[in-house]
């Protein structure tokens, strides 16, 4: 296999990113990952569809997302399109064994993502949801860290995902405003990545949650209703005993986009934030943190890119993502455990359902997970 023939449904903000991660394919991944050929691109507005294609460097556009699952050429369906638009295309293209591999949330509602699990499973194809949040060193590091052992028993998970889009008056109305397309609104697109480095740091899920959820701007500049949250605030007890502080936002005046992470242990402590991307900083008995750089040799990633000490950047998580699917649909290793399969977006969207459910009642509630029903037929 040289080549993975892909279809992308999507060609906005994420369909740019996930194009953007297939450029650099060619430039980082070891020889024997094949490279991806950009097929066709997917979108509603064939205008605009035209614009994207010529721009990140697609062969062909449709607007008819069918076209992707009956393209013999294409091997892998990357859905990076509205979380609405996640559930029927990706189970199509897994019964029709492609491939999927598509944005978080992986669905509208935990039911849905189920669903596409199950479909994927049962086909026997490969399958990723993109918290790409797994695919900066720092935090593959920080994994390895608290695997090793090396601040102890994990007391505690804190993590804040604050950005400041929802104010101003030009408040313009998308797809994330709506319930009944996106599902939910700062938890589901912000907090969403947080909750799930809990689960791949830690290596342990959540057992019950108390949230609470708030609608701050609730009309855009046209008038339209808002309907998804812009406030989030969540506390996680997992199974391994460990509490987890979880707040995201979209009204916080001054932040552009702040991403921050702490774990404690019983050792030491770990801390990271996106705007020092390519540090870490850890604790150890001495309770004072030092700063670890992520790009030296031997780093996560570091020997891809560029001699050690050349810092790397939000986007080229997407390029470490497209090297992992493309490798896992080669056979050269698993989805699991660095990258987060269907199985994992679906245990995210079952939290983020009992945390809606913990909002809406006012009260702390369980979280079950449901097992995957094999299908004997398939």
């Amino acid at each position: 296999m040289t080549d993975i023939g892909v279809g992308m449904i999507g060609h906005g903000f994420m369909g740019k990113t996930h194009s953007m991660g297939y450029r650099d394919v060619q430039l980082i991944a070891d020889a024997e990952v094949p490279r991806p050929r950009l097929r066709t691109i997917y979108g509603r507005n064939a205008e605009k569809l035209e614009v994207a294609r010529e721009s990140y460097g697609w062969e062909t556009t449709t607007t008819n997302w069918c076209t992707l699952i009956d393209d013999p050429e294409i091997q892998l369906i990357d859905n990076a399109g509205p979380n609405d638009l996640h559930v029927e295309p990706t189970i199509a293209a897994a019964k029709a064994g492609k491939h999927v591999y598509c944005e978080k949330p992986l669905g509208p509602s935990a039911a849905d993502a189920f669903a596409m699990w199950q479909a994927a499973e049962n086909a026997g194809v490969k399958h990723m949801c993109a918290f790409n949040y797994r695919f900066f060193p720092a935090l593959r590091l920080a994994r390895q860290i608290i695997q090793d052992g090396e601040i102890g028993e994990i007391y505690h998970y804190r993590s804040q995902f604050l950005v400041s889009s929802s104010l101003g008056k030009t408040r313009q109305l998308s797809w994330r405003d709506s319930k009944a397309a996106a599902g939910a609104g700062a938890l589901g697109d912000l907090a969403a990545h947080h909750i799930d480095l809990s689960r791949y740091l830690l290596a342990s899920d959540p057992q019950s949650v108390s949230a609470t959820t708030r609608v701050k701007v609730t009309t855009a500049e046209d008038g339209s209703p808002v309907e998804t949250d812009d406030q989030f605030a969540g506390l996680f007890e997992y199974g391994n005993g460990a509490l987890g502080v979880v707040e995201a936002s979209r009204v916080a005046g001054g932040h552009l986009v702040t991403s921050r992470i702490e774990v404690d242990g019983s050792k030491g402590s770990i801390a990271f934030s996106m705007q020092q991307l390519n540090e870490l900083r850890v604790a150890g008995p001495d309770k004072a943190f030092r700063t670890i750089p992520v790009i030296r040799d031997g780093d996560p990633f570091q020997s891809g890119w560029f001699p050690a000490g050349h810092p790397l950047g939000w986007v080229d998580t997407f390029g470490h993502e497209a090297v992992h699917i493309l490798g896992a649909v080669a056979g050269l290793h698993d989805v699991a455990p660095h990258g987060a399969s269907f199985r994992d977006g679906y245990f995210c969207n079952e939290i983020i359902d009992a945390a809606l459910r913990s909002a809406a009642g006012g009260k702390r509630v369980a979280i079950a997970y449901r097992d995957l029903v094999r299908d004997a037929a398939a």
